[in-house]
């Protein structure tokens, strides 16, 4: 059955980029592109959120200051194709609905937003790309997987959680885009000492970890440099680090290229973005043990894999990378080899066909 529009419920405004919302943005386009009506809401709060009347009234010009300058838009990060309608709205709950639309909740929040609507849940979906009990508990989390909804997931982690609660699901992973990721640089030919890696504010990606390796690196007389990119501002940090703020797709494509080795330090990720496109543009991977990466990283394959947390550890990893040429070359050349497999074409095809029903 075909509907008259495919519905995203985003979990926030886009002003800023994240992968999560890169890899809806990217499907949304595909399904614009394939002559699908595609409407994207953005919430400015969650069905949680309560206000007394005074920050009711002052958030409400916040509101509507956003929605006439049009800053709930990722213009500024990327650029969805122009057939793509998009909403600005003060909740999901007081979004007026079309009935004869079908709708992807993105988040655990959107999903108890979705739960509400009076729809059959045929024209219910669950995008699921991580365990979100960051903002929820595990528990309501957990409650939302048996919403009535056809879900979706991104990894077998995510899969397997859900079927331990005997909720099914199905899996699409993450895949990327090969055209653009990818070797521009010999991956024998770069500087060994080069390292890149996300710089990020939360409590869970983990940077003093990734801080604290490269000084014990540092400490034991290899002078490595560390390339920083993220959203946050510029961190203080010493000179033989260098940050970009959020660069662009091009930009970001040539700080993995000028690099040797990638380092991972996230204590929970959903997939892990960052070190699948690392692998593509031939970086060495370091990275923790945490469920998302190990969807790509296996230990001494595909990259040298340490416990979350452990700076020590982490630390040994990437100095076996600096100094072994073998290890390096061999560590990169078969991530780059197996991340092949994850291309965003065939997964957008998978997508699609679910959400269009023309295989559930």
């Amino acid at each position: 059955m075909m509907y008259r529009k495919i519905v995203f419920l985003m979990p926030r405004e886009a002003s800023w980029p994240s992968g999560g919302l890169k890899v809806i943005f990217d499907y949304a386009n595909r399904l614009a592109q394939d002559g699908f009506a595609v409407k994207l809401v953005y919430p400015m709060f969650r069905i949680d959120e309560t206000f007394n009347l005074l920050h009711r009234i002052i958030y409400w010009f916040v509101f509507l200051r956003i929605k006439l300058n049009n800053s709930f838009k990722p213009s500024s990060w990327f650029r969805l194709d122009k057939l793509i309608e998009q909403k600005f709205v003060w909740s999901l709950e007081t979004y007026a609905y079309n009935k004869s639309d079908l709708h992807i909740a993105t988040a655990v929040h959107t999903a108890y937003s979705l739960n509400q609507y009076c729809l059959p849940y045929q024209q219910k979906y669950y995008f699921i790309q991580d365990f979100e009990n960051w903002m929820f508990s595990s528990d309501e989390v957990i409650a939302s997987y048996h919403f009535r909804m056809y879900k979706i997931v991104i990894s077998r982690w995510l899969q397997d959680l859900i079927s331990e609660v005997l909720e099914k699901s199905t899996l699409v992973p993450n895949g990327f885009d090969t055209k653009l990721f990818q070797v521009i640089s010999d991956i024998r030919n770069r500087d060994r000492y080069h390292i890149v890696s996300l710089y990020h504010n939360a409590d869970r990606k983990d940077i003093p970890t990734a801080i604290k390796a490269f000084n014990i690196v540092r400490e034991r007389g290899i002078d490595i440099k560390v390339s920083f990119f993220g959203v946050p501002p510029s961190p203080n940090l010493p000179e033989w680090y260098t940050y970009y703020r959020q660069p662009s797709k091009e930009k970001l494509v040539e700080l993995y290229n000028d690099a040797a080795i990638y380092v991972g330090t996230s204590k929970v990720e959903g997939w892990g973005l960052t070190v699948g496109e690392a692998m593509l543009c031939g970086c060495a991977v370091a990275c923790t043990n945490n469920k998302g990466y190990l969807e790509m990283a296996k230990d001494n394959d595909s990259a040298l894999v340490s416990e979350v947390g452990d700076a020590e550890a982490l630390a040994e990893n990437i100095i076996r990378l600096v100094k072994d040429d073998n290890i390096r070359f061999r560590i990169a050349e078969a991530g780059n080899a197996f991340i092949q497999g994850f291309n965003i074409e065939a997964s957008y095809e998978k997508f699609k066909a679910i959400v269009t029903q023309e295989t559930v």
